[in-house]
Formats: C-alpha cells, structure tokens, sequence
C-alpha cells in the first residue's frame, strides 16, 4: 500500500490535474460568464438618455424651439441645465419674444417631471427619473450592487467553511436565479436595488466556493494559471453583455434576457462535487472516498480498495487530531487570534509597509477597474462597441498576463501595469480637455482601453501576488483585508463617474490616472516574489527588509531566508 502522509498524496493518486480537475474548473465558468452580465449591466440599465424637462405650457406659435428652450431652461457655462427652469406657471407670454424674456420670472425652480428620449430604450434612469437631485440614487444602484458583493464574500466564506463547498454553491445559485429573474418585474426603485443587491450577494457565493473549491483539487502547478483564468469567462460576459444590449433595449427586457442564462446553474446539482478535501477535515471519510473514486475513474486511474483508502484517511485524521488537540482553543481566543493576525499585519515596519502598499492598490485597482467600464458612457463614442472591446480587452489580458509573470516576475506586472495604466487615464483627461468635444474619439476610447486593459492585468495578479507577499501565519486575513478595500473602490466608482463626471468627462479619469500612478510607484517598493521562497513568518519578512536596508546592493535574492 502507498505511503500517504497527507492530501496531497492522495490527490496525485486520483490524478490532480486530470479531466475531473478540468471539467470542474470549465463549468464553473458558466457563472463567470453570467458575473460578467450582472457586474456591468448598469452600464445598460442605467444608462442616461438625453431628456428635457416637462412643460406642460402652451407657447406661442411663432416662436421657435430654440426660443422655447433659451425662455425656460436655466443656461450655465454656455449649456443648458435641464434640472432647472424658469417657472411659466404665472408668467405673461406674448408673441413677442424679446418682451417676454424681459418680463420672465429671475429665478429658476428646480425640474420635478421629465421626457426622455428613448432612442436607447427606456432605462431605469428614464422609469424613476434618477435625473438631477436624484442622480445620487442611480450611483446607488451599483453602490449597493458592489455592497453585495462584499456582504456575500464574508457570509459565503463562513459557510462554505461551516457547511462545505457544495451546499453553498447550491444555495447561492437558487437565490441567484430568482432573485435576478425577479429584478426584472421591479414595480419600483427600492425593489429593485434590493433584488441587485441578492445578486450580487449570490454570485458572489457562486464564485468564491467555487474558486475555493478548484483550488482544493487541483496541484499546485495549476493554482496559478487556474486563479488567474477564473478572470477569463468574467471577460467573456462583459464582451457578450453590450450585443445582448444593442438588440435588447429596454430594461425589464435586458434585465431578463441576462438572467435566464441564470437557469444553466441547475445543472450544477449534477456536475459540482463535495471538495474531498473539505470532507476529510469534517471526519466525513466515506461521502470523500465516493467522490475521489468517481474522480479517479474519470481521470483513467485506479484507486486502492475502500478498506484500504479508509486506512489511509483514517491515519491522515488521527495525525490531525493530534495537531488538533494541541491547537485546540476557545472561541474568545480565536476571536483574539483574528486581532493578532490583524496586528501583526501593521506592527512592524516591513509587514506595515507590504499591508499599507497592496491595501491601497487593491482599493485602486477594484476603482479604476469598474470605473473604466462605467465611464464609457462619458468619454464619447458608441457605447456598445466601446464596451465590447473593454471586455474583450480583459480576455486579452488573462491569455497575456502568465507568460509575462514567467518572463518579468510578479513586481513588475504589477506595477509595470498599474503606471502605463494611470499614465493612459491621464492621457484621456487631457485630450478631453485639449480638444472641442465629440473630436478624436479614436483617440480617446484607444487610450481608455489601453487602461482598461493594463488594470484588468493587474487585477488578475492581485490575488496570487498578495498570497505570495504574506507570511502564512497572516496571509489569509491578508488576502481578505485586500479584497474588503477593493469592495470600497468598486463601490466608490459609479459615484466618481455619474456625479464628478456630470460636470467633465475627464475628471473620472484624471482621478483613475493619478490613483493607478501612485499605486504602481508604490508597488515599486515591493519585492519580487517570482521562484522566491515563500515567508514562513513575520520575522522572515522582516529579516529580509533589514537586509534589504543593510545591503541594498545585493538585490532581491529571495522573499524570506
């Protein structure tokens, strides 16, 4: 019988990077795809129409409508405001232009009933009129999307943990497809922002499971390229969602028509195993057994007999017993345990200096990220081609991203990415402000996507090159720290380009340009993490910035000695 000393030596008997592994991993990819849809349908939903405000006065009619429109809408900066007009209700209006601007009332009153065109079909913008001083709960809608998304990671977490990986992801998928089918028969805005926000909070659970899930199957060869193509189908949905749009205009339409692709999840009760791994750790030796059987079958290898593999988990469990027993502690000090870890994380200069850098550009890169997708609509040129090429982009980027890590290393893509990147959202502020309007959009929407592109690059790398900065005894409140600051820029995004955009299409991304700049020079201080050895603990990070310090020119030989 084969000696086996711990999971992994059973998982190479299975086979760990056979067909079972693969299937898996390729089904999975039906929800991010369909993440791809719900994460940027805003950008169709609530997309803004050109609207006027309602007048339900009769005018004389000799005058024209740019007469009507220069006697009731407020001018500012050579434009006209649509959110305020002059009110007509007790004015005297005469055929005589000229004297009924002298006698019109001096101050405006804000628009409290709008048109809107429907050339690009009737939006949730156009249903609750969020126009104006309501334009703060359009932003909101993809806010509390994002706040979704947040809540899901820690409470999918938790439970995947409680209750394994399978259940969750079931679970989630049920409240997925009718919470989103549901949004689509919205009967007001509060119904709607609740159903986007279990959306959000259900494919979450979706997809964290089942990343966790496919991490505990696979070698560790395939971590890697795995981690960095679960990005892959996600580039695929947003390429696919602007077609769904052009021909799919109207909201409750566009809403459904995305989520009945929601459907294909059932299937998932069929082909998503229980992690064998998951299994072994809750003593649960038989149901890991049954699924490391049909896995191995279908990877064309051959299993010991049920007796014999029940020895062998039987032996892995009693030496995780032992391990158990002695680390055996209370709930209060596990919760101390989380703030230590916590602590630990800024106590010492090195530790403070990793924890401060990727916290700021994983806020940065989620900002820039969906910010870049929902500035489409700002920058000029057709909407619908624009973003197909903004999700093609992030396809582009996963395929480019794992050979450039093997050939640059870790710290360089990173920041290499964050600064050409911030250097291209700069470049499109300027030529934005340095050009009459509705000029040069080649220009303009090359260089966003340029960024777009480059963010969507680093954002592929933040998760592995994080796990590799950190010492283990932290590196999971690492990872997860990283990811509760990347939930505040992705929510913070639509509120920089609905409400700052209002006012200039290049200040979103003059702020995208300068944030990802800082955030690549910051990386810069970094270490390379390529074919380094991993820290074991605080002290070996430490240790290596007071080599660092000591003999700086020595270069960076390794990660911890």
């Amino acid at each position: 019988m084969a000696t086996v000393k711990k999971f992994e030596d059973l998982l190479t008997m299975v086979g760990d990077r056979g067909k079972w592994q693969y299937r898996t991993f390729l089904i999975l990819w039906i929800e991010g795809i369909i993440i791809g849809f719900h994460h940027l349908s805003s950008v169709f939903l609530g997309y803004t129409p050109n609207y006027t405000c309602k007048q339900d006065y009769t005018f004389p009619e000799n005058w024209t409508d740019e007469q009507i429109k220069n006697y009731t809408v407020l001018e500012k900066r050579g434009k006209f405001d649509e959110c305020y007009v002059y009110d007509t209700s007790k004015a005297s209006i005469y055929p005589d232009f000229t004297r009924s601007m002298a006698e019109r009332a001096s101050e405006p009153v804000p628009c409290t009933e709008f048109e809107f065109s429907t050339d690009m079909g009737w939006t949730i913008v156009s249903e609750w009129n969020l126009v104006c001083d309501r334009l703060a709960l359009l932003s909101t809608v993809q806010g509390s999307y994002m706040g979704g998304v947040f809540v899901g990671c820690i409470f999918w977490g938790w439970a995947s943990d409680k209750f394994g990986r399978r259940p969750s992801i079931l679970i989630a998928c049920g409240i997925q497809i009718v919470s989103c089918i549901a949004a689509a028969f919205s009967v007001n805005y509060i119904m709607f922002l609740l159903l986007r926000f279990f959306v959000a909070f259900s494919v979450s659970g979706v997809f964290e499971c089942g990343f966790v899930l496919v991490t505990e199957i696979v070698s560790p060869q395939l971590r890697t390229p795995f981690g960095i193509m679960t990005q892959f189908p996600f580039g695929i949905g947003a390429s696919l969602l602007p077609l769904v749009a052009y021909f799919i205009k109207d909201w409750t339409s566009l809403q459904l028509a995305i989520s009945i692709p929601s459907l294909a999840l059932i299937s998932y009760y069929w082909f998503i195993p229980e992690s064998p791994r998951w299994l072994v750790s809750e003593n649960r030796h038989a149901e890991a057994i049954a699924i490391l059987k049909d896995a191995a079958k279908i990877n064309g290898n051959t299993l010991p007999s049920d007796g014999e593999l029940m020895d062998m988990l039987t032996k892995m469990e009693t030496s995780a017993e032992v391990a158990r027993d002695i680390q055996e502690k209370t709930t209060k000090e596990k919760v101390l345990d989380v703030f230590k870890e916590m602590i630990a994380l800024v106590k010492t200069p090195e530790m403070r200096k990793r924890t401060l850098n990727i916290f700021f550009s994983w806020m940065v890169v989620a900002m820039v990220y969906y910010g870049l997708s929902f500035n489409t609509k700002n920058i000029g040129g057709d909407i619908y081609v624009s973003n197909f090429i903004s999700g093609f982009a992030e396809v582009v980027a996963c395929v480019v991203i794992i050979p450039a890590l093997a050939k640059f290393g870790r710290m360089k893509c990173y920041s290499g990415t964050f600064l050409i990147g911030g250097l291209s959202c700069i470049a499109v502020a300027v030529v934005l402000w340095s050009t009459e309007e509705g000029s040069l959009v080649w220009l303009i929407i090359t260089l966003a996507m340029t960024g777009k592109f480059l963010v969507a690059g680093t954002f592929a790398l933040a998760y592995l090159y994080t796990a590799e900065l950190f010492p283990t005894p932290v590196r999971n409140v690492a990872v997860g720290g990283a990811s509760t600051f990347a939930r505040i820029g992705s929510m913070s995004a639509p509120y920089i380009v609905d409400i700052l955009g209002k006012y200039s299409a290049g200040v979103p991304s003059l702020i995208f340009g300068v944030s990802a700049t800082l955030a690549g020079l910051f990386s810069l201080a970094l270490p390379e993490t390529l074919n380094r050895k991993l820290p074991e603990t605080v002290a070996d990070v430490e240790e290596y910035g007071r080599r660092k310090k000591m003999k700086p020119e020595r270069g960076d030989t390794e990660l911890a000695e």
